[in-house]
């Protein structure tokens, strides 16, 4: 099959979507443009939980893959739809699908970072390994420092990266004081995100997502530390940027306990 036959199977696969995508700057063409929609869906589907959504948006990513093999952006956003999905599974209480896609991820992230390092792909690779201490805690002494050196790593490319501070910060959340970690230092880390954020304006199709999150994670600090107003500003903030993050709206804010 050549890359005009799977070219139009993509944009077939686009129009079929039962959501229509937002559109892409004109001036994208190729392997951009298809990553860029990608993102843009990955997003959208995050927002409203779901999970078919995501699954459809890899399936997009795969089809982009085979007429564009090995591009660095399309193997990211692959990475970052995995990590996506991962989190969803998660939160549905579904478990044994996590570890899969943890493992996939870590392939396509590293495929991606061999290919171009991105701040962005080292930081959501660190967060893969991070995560996968959960399944295998005897590795913990391996996965965490390369967990740690895939963040270091982030930090170098994107110093002033509002997502790499993002993961650092949900990192810090599930890492125990004695290892760097605690609600302290996330929040640090967090803050240091939101304040990214506000002079952030990546260019389509690079990564551009987190700019409602930081928020979300930030309100989850509050709670942590028993200070409900705090975390009620915080989740409201999230829903003045995006209105459509169901788990800010449906989840988190009714979980805030009133004095």
């Amino acid at each position: 099959m050549n890359n005009k036959t799977l070219s139009l199977l993509i944009v077939s696969a686009l129009a079929i979507s039962h959501t229509a995508l937002a559109q892409a700057p004109s001036a994208l063409t190729g392997a951009t443009k298809w990553a860029d929609s990608a993102a843009r869906e990955i997003d959208a589907a995050t927002d409203a939980g779901d999970l078919t959504r995501l699954r459809s948006t890899k399936t997009l990513l795969d089809r982009a893959l085979v007429a564009f093999p090995n591009d660095p952006l399309l193997l990211h956003y692959k990475g970052y739809e995995l990590h996506r999905e991962a989190s969803l599974q998660e939160g549905l209480g579904h478990r044994a699908e996590v570890e899969p896609l943890l493992n996939e991820a870590r392939t396509v992230l590293e495929q991606s970072l061999a290919i171009r390092p991105m701040a962005e792909t080292h930081a959501l690779l660190s967060s893969v390994l991070g995560r996968s201490i959960g399944f295998h805690p005897i590795q913990a002494m391996v996965l965490g420092p390369e967990s740690g050196s895939q963040m270091t790593a982030a930090i170098s490319l994107g110093p002033d990266n509002p997502r790499v501070w993002l993961l650092r910060g949900i990192g810090a959340m599930y890492t125990p004081s004695q290892f760097g970690g605690g609600v302290a230092i996330a929040e640090k880390h967090l803050k240091k995100a939101a304040e990214l954020f506000q002079t952030d304006h990546p260019a389509p199709p690079a990564p551009s997502w987190g700019r409602a999150e930081v928020y979300a994670w930030l309100g989850q600090i509050y709670q942590k530390q028993d200070k409900p107003a705090d975390a009620v500003t915080a989740y409201n903030k999230a829903l003045e940027i995006d209105p459509d993050m169901r788990w800010v709206r449906y989840v988190l804010l009714p979980s805030v306990k009133p004095r």
